[in-house]
Protein backbone atom coordinates (compact mmCIF):
# COMPACT_ATOMS: atom_id res chain seq x y z
CA UNK A 1 0.00 0.00 0.00
CA UNK A 2 1.67 3.40 -0.69
CA UNK A 3 0.86 6.13 0.85
CA UNK A 4 -0.14 9.72 -0.97
CA UNK A 5 0.55 12.93 1.35
CA UNK A 6 -2.09 15.23 1.07
CA UNK A 7 0.95 17.86 1.14
CA UNK A 8 2.53 16.50 -1.51
CA UNK A 9 -0.78 17.29 -3.12
CA UNK A 10 -1.13 20.71 -1.83
CA UNK A 11 2.64 20.93 -2.86
CA UNK A 12 2.12 20.29 -6.42
CA UNK A 13 -1.03 22.34 -6.96
CA UNK A 14 0.86 25.24 -5.13
CA UNK A 15 3.87 25.06 -7.64
CA UNK A 16 1.08 24.39 -10.80
CA UNK A 17 -0.42 28.26 -9.54
CA UNK A 18 3.28 29.91 -9.37
CA UNK A 19 3.83 28.41 -12.92
CA UNK A 20 0.60 30.29 -14.01
CA UNK A 21 1.74 33.47 -12.23
CA UNK A 22 4.11 34.55 -14.57
CA UNK A 23 1.35 34.10 -17.39
CA UNK A 24 -0.86 37.18 -15.49
CA UNK A 25 2.06 39.37 -15.38
CA UNK A 26 2.83 39.26 -18.62
CA UNK A 27 -0.45 40.25 -20.07
CA UNK A 28 -1.59 42.62 -17.34
CA UNK A 29 1.60 44.16 -17.03
CA UNK A 30 3.96 43.90 -19.50
CA UNK A 31 4.16 46.04 -22.04
CA UNK A 32 6.09 44.90 -25.51
CA UNK A 33 9.17 45.94 -26.93
CA UNK A 34 8.82 48.93 -29.24
CA UNK A 35 10.04 47.85 -32.42
CA UNK A 36 10.14 50.67 -35.32
CA UNK A 37 9.34 49.55 -38.92
CA UNK A 38 9.91 50.74 -42.82
CA UNK A 39 7.07 52.29 -44.04
CA UNK A 40 7.68 50.77 -47.34
CA UNK A 41 7.57 46.85 -45.70
CA UNK A 42 4.64 45.35 -47.45
CA UNK A 43 4.63 42.42 -45.01
CA UNK A 44 2.44 44.30 -42.22
CA UNK A 45 0.79 46.28 -44.68
CA UNK A 46 -2.04 43.47 -44.71
CA UNK A 47 -5.56 44.24 -43.93
CA UNK A 48 -7.12 43.02 -40.41
CA UNK A 49 -9.12 40.46 -40.43
CA UNK A 50 -11.01 38.60 -37.56
CA UNK A 51 -9.76 35.08 -36.51
CA UNK A 52 -11.29 31.84 -37.74
CA UNK A 53 -10.05 30.32 -34.49
CA UNK A 54 -10.30 32.67 -31.62
CA UNK A 55 -7.87 32.30 -28.36
CA UNK A 56 -11.22 31.52 -26.28
CA UNK A 57 -12.17 28.56 -29.10
CA UNK A 58 -8.44 27.53 -28.79
CA UNK A 59 -8.34 26.96 -25.17
CA UNK A 60 -11.95 25.30 -24.77
CA UNK A 61 -10.67 22.55 -27.60
CA UNK A 62 -7.61 22.81 -27.06
CA UNK A 63 -7.82 21.29 -23.18
CA UNK A 64 -11.01 19.33 -23.78
CA UNK A 65 -10.40 16.89 -26.69
CA UNK A 66 -7.00 15.68 -24.89
CA UNK A 67 -8.73 15.13 -21.46
CA UNK A 68 -11.57 14.01 -22.82
CA UNK A 69 -9.00 11.75 -24.85
CA UNK A 70 -7.28 10.90 -21.44
CA UNK A 71 -10.08 10.20 -19.24
CA UNK A 72 -11.75 7.44 -21.65
CA UNK A 73 -8.37 5.68 -22.04
CA UNK A 74 -7.49 5.54 -17.99
CA UNK A 75 -11.42 4.20 -17.77
CA UNK A 76 -10.65 1.54 -20.77
CA UNK A 77 -7.54 0.48 -19.27
CA UNK A 78 -8.64 0.55 -15.62
CA UNK A 79 -12.10 -1.73 -16.67
CA UNK A 80 -11.29 -3.53 -19.91
CA UNK A 81 -7.53 -4.90 -20.12
CA UNK A 82 -7.08 -4.45 -16.24
CA UNK A 83 -10.02 -5.99 -14.59
CA UNK A 84 -8.32 -9.18 -13.86
CA UNK A 85 -5.18 -8.05 -12.85
CA UNK A 86 -5.98 -5.29 -10.20
CA UNK A 87 -4.20 -8.00 -7.88
CA UNK A 88 -1.07 -6.86 -9.55
CA UNK A 89 -0.91 -2.93 -9.71
CA UNK A 90 0.28 -1.27 -6.37
CA UNK A 91 -2.50 0.25 -4.00
CA UNK A 92 -3.25 3.46 -2.99
CA UNK A 93 -4.38 5.21 0.48
CA UNK A 94 -5.03 9.03 1.48
CA UNK A 95 -5.16 9.59 5.15
CA UNK A 96 -5.76 5.98 5.75
CA UNK A 97 -8.21 5.64 3.46
CA UNK A 98 -7.93 3.97 -0.44
CA UNK A 99 -7.91 5.33 -3.15
CA UNK A 100 -8.63 4.30 -6.57
CA UNK A 101 -5.59 3.85 -9.17
CA UNK A 102 -7.54 5.47 -11.87
CA UNK A 103 -7.60 8.35 -9.59
CA UNK A 104 -4.00 8.62 -9.42
CA UNK A 105 -3.54 7.97 -12.94
CA UNK A 106 -5.49 10.43 -14.11
CA UNK A 107 -3.79 13.01 -11.22
CA UNK A 108 -0.60 12.12 -13.16
CA UNK A 109 -1.16 12.43 -16.62
CA UNK A 110 -3.78 15.44 -16.56
CA UNK A 111 -1.41 17.33 -13.64
CA UNK A 112 1.56 16.94 -16.45
CA UNK A 113 -0.30 18.28 -18.85
CA UNK A 114 -1.39 21.43 -17.87
CA UNK A 115 2.03 21.92 -16.16
CA UNK A 116 2.99 21.70 -19.97
CA UNK A 117 0.47 23.95 -21.16
CA UNK A 118 2.49 26.47 -18.64
CA UNK A 119 5.69 26.16 -20.02
CA UNK A 120 4.29 26.31 -23.59
CA UNK A 121 2.78 29.61 -22.81
CA UNK A 122 5.79 30.89 -20.73
CA UNK A 123 7.94 30.12 -23.44
CA UNK A 124 5.35 32.30 -25.86
CA UNK A 125 5.06 35.26 -24.32
CA UNK A 126 8.71 35.27 -23.28
CA UNK A 127 9.74 35.49 -26.99
CA UNK A 128 6.08 37.36 -28.29
CA UNK A 129 7.37 40.28 -25.52
CA UNK A 130 10.64 40.70 -25.42
CA UNK A 131 10.82 40.76 -29.89
CA UNK A 132 7.92 42.54 -30.10
CA UNK A 133 7.68 41.44 -33.81
CA UNK A 134 4.69 43.65 -35.69
CA UNK A 135 1.91 41.36 -37.12
CA UNK A 136 0.98 41.63 -40.79
CA UNK A 137 -2.23 43.72 -39.97
CA UNK A 138 -0.09 46.17 -37.76
CA UNK A 139 -0.37 49.03 -40.11
CA UNK A 140 -3.85 48.82 -40.61
CA UNK A 141 -4.38 48.69 -36.71
CA UNK A 142 -1.57 50.75 -35.41
CA UNK A 143 -2.12 53.77 -38.14
CA UNK A 144 0.87 55.44 -37.04
CA UNK A 145 1.50 59.19 -37.42
CA UNK A 146 4.93 58.99 -39.48
CA UNK A 147 4.48 56.94 -42.69
CA UNK A 148 1.10 55.37 -42.69
CA UNK A 149 -0.42 57.57 -45.58
CA UNK A 150 3.09 59.03 -47.15
CA UNK A 151 6.06 56.73 -47.43
CA UNK A 152 9.19 58.64 -47.20
CA UNK A 153 11.55 58.20 -50.39
CA UNK A 154 14.59 57.45 -48.51
CA UNK A 155 14.06 54.36 -47.22
CA UNK A 156 14.78 55.25 -43.72
CA UNK A 157 13.84 53.16 -40.61
CA UNK A 158 10.99 54.82 -38.36
CA UNK A 159 11.02 54.43 -34.45
CA UNK A 160 9.91 57.81 -33.17
CA UNK A 161 6.29 57.06 -34.31
CA UNK A 162 2.75 56.93 -32.15
CA UNK A 163 -0.24 54.84 -33.36
CA UNK A 164 -3.26 56.68 -33.91
CA UNK A 165 -5.93 54.25 -33.89
CA UNK A 166 -8.72 53.90 -31.58
CA UNK A 167 -8.73 50.23 -30.32
CA UNK A 168 -5.61 50.06 -27.85
CA UNK A 169 -6.10 46.51 -27.70
CA UNK A 170 -5.79 45.60 -30.76
CA UNK A 171 -3.11 47.73 -31.01
CA UNK A 172 -1.34 46.27 -27.96
CA UNK A 173 -1.58 42.51 -29.73
CA UNK A 174 -0.21 44.07 -33.26
CA UNK A 175 3.14 43.90 -31.44
CA UNK A 176 2.69 40.45 -30.55
CA UNK A 177 3.93 38.14 -33.72
CA UNK A 178 6.59 35.73 -32.89
CA UNK A 179 5.87 33.19 -32.24
CA UNK A 180 2.56 31.85 -32.88
CA UNK A 181 1.11 30.86 -29.88
CA UNK A 182 -2.45 29.37 -31.47
CA UNK A 183 0.23 27.01 -33.96
CA UNK A 184 2.32 26.07 -30.03
CA UNK A 185 -0.42 25.05 -28.24
CA UNK A 186 -2.30 23.18 -30.57
CA UNK A 187 1.39 21.26 -31.29
CA UNK A 188 2.53 21.11 -28.09
CA UNK A 189 -1.69 19.37 -27.78
CA UNK A 190 -1.33 17.28 -30.46
CA UNK A 191 2.72 15.76 -29.49
CA UNK A 192 1.21 14.87 -26.12
CA UNK A 193 -1.91 13.35 -26.51
CA UNK A 194 -0.66 11.26 -29.53
CA UNK A 195 2.64 9.65 -27.29
CA UNK A 196 0.36 9.49 -24.53
CA UNK A 197 -2.40 7.49 -26.93
CA UNK A 198 0.40 5.38 -28.30
CA UNK A 199 1.78 4.04 -24.83
CA UNK A 200 -1.36 3.49 -22.95
CA UNK A 201 -3.00 2.14 -25.70
CA UNK A 202 -0.12 -0.14 -26.70
CA UNK A 203 -1.97 -3.59 -26.94
CA UNK A 204 -3.95 -4.38 -30.61
CA UNK A 205 -7.48 -2.57 -30.19
CA UNK A 206 -10.95 -4.22 -31.71
CA UNK A 207 -9.86 -1.80 -34.78
CA UNK A 208 -5.88 -1.39 -35.85
CA UNK A 209 -6.44 1.76 -37.88
CA UNK A 210 -8.47 3.16 -35.05
CA UNK A 211 -5.30 5.01 -33.13
CA UNK A 212 -3.61 6.02 -35.49
CA UNK A 213 -7.17 8.09 -37.22
CA UNK A 214 -7.34 9.38 -34.05
CA UNK A 215 -3.34 10.77 -34.21
CA UNK A 216 -3.65 11.67 -37.37
CA UNK A 217 -7.12 13.79 -36.49
CA UNK A 218 -4.88 15.84 -33.74
CA UNK A 219 -2.11 16.47 -35.98
CA UNK A 220 -4.99 17.61 -39.07
CA UNK A 221 -6.61 19.45 -36.02
CA UNK A 222 -3.73 21.12 -35.06
CA UNK A 223 -2.11 21.93 -39.08
CA UNK A 224 -5.35 23.52 -39.23
CA UNK A 225 -5.14 26.10 -36.54
CA UNK A 226 -1.83 26.97 -37.47
CA UNK A 227 -2.52 27.20 -41.28
CA UNK A 228 -5.58 29.32 -40.56
CA UNK A 229 -2.95 32.73 -38.58
CA UNK A 230 -1.22 32.70 -42.22
CA UNK A 231 -4.29 33.36 -43.73
CA UNK A 232 -5.89 35.47 -41.17
CA UNK A 233 -2.61 37.57 -41.40
CA UNK A 234 -2.44 37.20 -37.94
CA UNK A 235 1.34 35.57 -38.18
CA UNK A 236 3.83 35.52 -40.68
CA UNK A 237 4.79 32.28 -41.80
CA UNK A 238 7.90 32.10 -40.03
CA UNK A 239 6.20 32.53 -36.75
CA UNK A 240 3.82 29.91 -37.27
CA UNK A 241 6.63 27.88 -38.03
CA UNK A 242 8.50 28.28 -35.19
CA UNK A 243 5.20 27.84 -32.84
CA UNK A 244 4.48 24.57 -34.49
CA UNK A 245 8.41 23.69 -33.71
CA UNK A 246 8.46 24.80 -30.25
CA UNK A 247 5.02 23.45 -29.26
CA UNK A 248 6.15 19.97 -30.85
CA UNK A 249 9.20 19.96 -28.51
CA UNK A 250 7.49 20.97 -25.47
CA UNK A 251 4.87 18.27 -25.87
CA UNK A 252 7.47 15.68 -26.99
CA UNK A 253 9.48 16.31 -24.08
CA UNK A 254 6.77 16.73 -21.24
CA UNK A 255 5.38 13.48 -22.69
CA UNK A 256 8.61 11.37 -22.65
CA UNK A 257 11.02 12.92 -19.88
CA UNK A 258 8.62 14.50 -17.55
CA UNK A 259 5.26 12.43 -17.56
CA UNK A 260 7.17 9.35 -18.77
CA UNK A 261 4.36 7.87 -20.72
CA UNK A 262 6.16 4.92 -22.03
CA UNK A 263 7.72 3.36 -18.38
CA UNK A 264 3.73 2.78 -17.19
CA UNK A 265 2.20 0.65 -19.67
CA UNK A 266 2.82 -2.93 -18.76
CA UNK A 267 -0.27 -4.77 -17.98
CA UNK A 268 0.89 -8.54 -16.56
CA UNK A 269 -0.64 -11.94 -17.48
CA UNK A 270 -3.98 -11.97 -15.98
CA UNK A 271 -3.26 -15.30 -14.10
CA UNK A 272 -3.99 -15.60 -10.71
CA UNK A 273 -2.00 -19.11 -10.39
CA UNK A 274 0.42 -17.30 -11.43
CA UNK A 275 1.30 -15.58 -8.06
CA UNK A 276 -0.39 -18.24 -5.87
CA UNK A 277 2.13 -19.23 -2.57
CA UNK A 278 0.70 -22.65 -2.60
CA UNK A 279 3.23 -25.33 -4.56
CA UNK A 280 1.74 -27.99 -6.06
CA UNK A 281 4.04 -31.07 -5.81
CA UNK A 282 4.68 -33.90 -8.25
CA UNK A 283 2.00 -33.14 -10.89
CA UNK A 284 1.04 -29.87 -11.28
CA UNK A 285 4.15 -27.38 -9.98
CA UNK A 286 3.28 -24.30 -12.09
CA UNK A 287 5.78 -22.02 -13.64
CA UNK A 288 5.24 -18.59 -14.99
CA UNK A 289 3.97 -19.89 -18.11
CA UNK A 290 1.36 -22.00 -16.27
CA UNK A 291 3.47 -25.47 -17.32
CA UNK A 292 3.13 -28.54 -14.95
CA UNK A 293 6.73 -29.55 -13.43
CA UNK A 294 6.27 -33.17 -14.97
CA UNK A 295 5.68 -31.63 -18.76
CA UNK A 296 8.78 -29.33 -18.17
CA UNK A 297 11.26 -32.36 -17.11
CA UNK A 298 10.00 -34.44 -20.37
CA UNK A 299 10.70 -30.99 -22.60
CA UNK A 300 13.89 -31.29 -20.44
CA UNK A 301 14.36 -35.46 -21.35
CA UNK A 302 13.81 -34.66 -24.92
CA UNK A 303 16.05 -31.73 -25.02
CA UNK A 304 18.59 -33.79 -23.57
CA UNK A 305 18.81 -36.73 -25.70
CA UNK A 306 18.91 -34.98 -28.82
CA UNK A 307 21.99 -32.59 -27.57
CA UNK A 308 23.33 -36.50 -26.50
CA UNK A 309 23.76 -34.87 -22.50
CA UNK A 310 24.99 -37.41 -20.35
CA UNK A 311 23.53 -35.91 -17.06
CA UNK A 312 22.84 -39.49 -15.12
CA UNK A 313 19.37 -40.23 -14.24
CA UNK A 314 20.34 -40.05 -10.11
CA UNK A 315 21.74 -36.41 -10.62
CA UNK A 316 18.76 -35.20 -12.38
CA UNK A 317 16.35 -37.42 -9.80
CA UNK A 318 18.38 -35.60 -6.93
CA UNK A 319 18.22 -31.94 -8.57
CA UNK A 320 14.73 -32.47 -9.12
CA UNK A 321 13.85 -33.41 -5.65
CA UNK A 322 15.65 -30.77 -4.50
CA UNK A 323 13.90 -28.41 -6.46
CA UNK A 324 10.34 -29.55 -5.90
CA UNK A 325 11.30 -29.89 -1.72
CA UNK A 326 12.32 -26.26 -1.71
CA UNK A 327 10.07 -23.66 -1.04
CA UNK A 328 11.12 -21.00 -3.48
CA UNK A 329 8.96 -18.88 -4.52
CA UNK A 330 7.64 -18.49 -7.78
CA UNK A 331 8.97 -16.73 -10.47
CA UNK A 332 8.11 -13.19 -11.69
CA UNK A 333 4.80 -13.42 -14.43
CA UNK A 334 6.47 -10.22 -15.77
CA UNK A 335 9.81 -12.00 -16.43
CA UNK A 336 9.14 -13.06 -20.69
CA UNK A 337 12.44 -14.54 -21.59
CA UNK A 338 10.94 -17.75 -21.80
CA UNK A 339 13.95 -19.74 -23.22
CA UNK A 340 16.39 -18.40 -20.66
CA UNK A 341 14.10 -19.79 -17.77
CA UNK A 342 13.33 -23.24 -19.33
CA UNK A 343 17.02 -23.79 -19.53
CA UNK A 344 18.55 -22.54 -15.93
CA UNK A 345 14.67 -23.88 -14.13
CA UNK A 346 16.61 -26.37 -12.17
CA UNK A 347 20.14 -24.59 -11.56
CA UNK A 348 19.17 -21.35 -11.03
CA UNK A 349 15.47 -21.62 -9.03
CA UNK A 350 13.56 -18.49 -10.57
CA UNK A 351 12.27 -15.94 -7.83
CA UNK A 352 9.19 -13.50 -7.41
CA UNK A 353 9.60 -10.08 -8.25
CA UNK A 354 8.58 -8.05 -4.77
CA UNK A 355 7.97 -5.04 -7.06
CA UNK A 356 3.98 -4.06 -7.89
CA UNK A 357 3.64 -2.22 -11.70
CA UNK A 358 3.04 1.38 -10.43
CA UNK A 359 0.35 3.44 -11.91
Amino acid sequence: MTNISVSRILCDFLVLVLCAIPLLVFHEFVKPYKRGFYCDDESIRYPYRPSTVTRQMLIVVGILIPTTLIFITEIFRYSVWEKKCSYAFKSYEIKNRSISRLIVRLYNYLGFFFLGVCFNQIMVDIAKYTIGRHRPHFMDVCKPNIGYQNCPQDHSYIDNFVCTGNDKYLIHESQLSFYSGHSAFSFYGAWYTSLYLQARLYKPLHSKILLPVIQFSLFGGASFVAYSRISNYKHHWSDVLVGMIMGSAIGIINAIFFTRVFEHREIPPCDRKLLSDEIEMEEGRPTCHGQSLRNINNQENIKGSQKNTHISQDSYTKERSHYVSSKTPLISPYDHDRHHLIDHRIITPPVISPRKIDI
